[in-house]
């Protein structure tokens, strides 16, 4: 009776430190198991910063590199490129609404050229990181999002 009563607090005790491990219902925003949050910058470089697109060595499209640092420099307060769009910004500090940026993600009427990123969509999560970056970028400033 006794090594009932021990092997049953022992499997108890098991489960109860075991816990339950259970899961995230955003795993995209993570890239080295939870401990670092994807950023804007980050996003921008996986889903536009491929070869041939927004990298930093061919600039094939539009001369715009999403990859390399500072980003928020090179896009922020800059006119969009394309017949017809050139008036747009890609970047509105503080105004993701009033970005072309978002524009071409959601491909609204009259944007000039495909949706992008051209290979896929961003998740919901992704297009959130880059929101709240652009909000931030409001907070700043308008220039960098560091603060200075």
């Amino acid at each position: 009776m006794k090594r009932f009563a021990s092997f049953t607090f022992g499997v108890c005790s098991g489960l109860l430190f075991a816990g339950c491990v259970g899961s995230l219902s955003n795993p995209e925003d993570f890239i080295d198991g939870g401990t670092n949050p994807k950023s804007a910058e980050m996003v921008l470089a996986d889903s536009c910063g491929i070869t041939g697109c927004h990298d930093a060595t061919s600039l094939a499209a539009a001369g715009l590199d999403l990859v390399s640092p500072n980003v928020d420099g090179r896009v922020v307060d800059v006119n969009a490129v394309g017949i017809g769009c050139e008036s747009d910004i890609l970047v509105v500090a503080g105004d993701p609404d009033g970005s072309y940026l978002f524009d071409k993600i959601f491909k609204l009427p009259g944007v000039c050229g495909l949706q992008m990123p051209i290979t896929g969509t961003l998740t919901p999560s992704e297009i959130q990181i880059l929101r709240e970056w652009i909000i931030e970028l409001g907070g700043s400033g308008g220039g960098t999002s560091d603060g200075g």
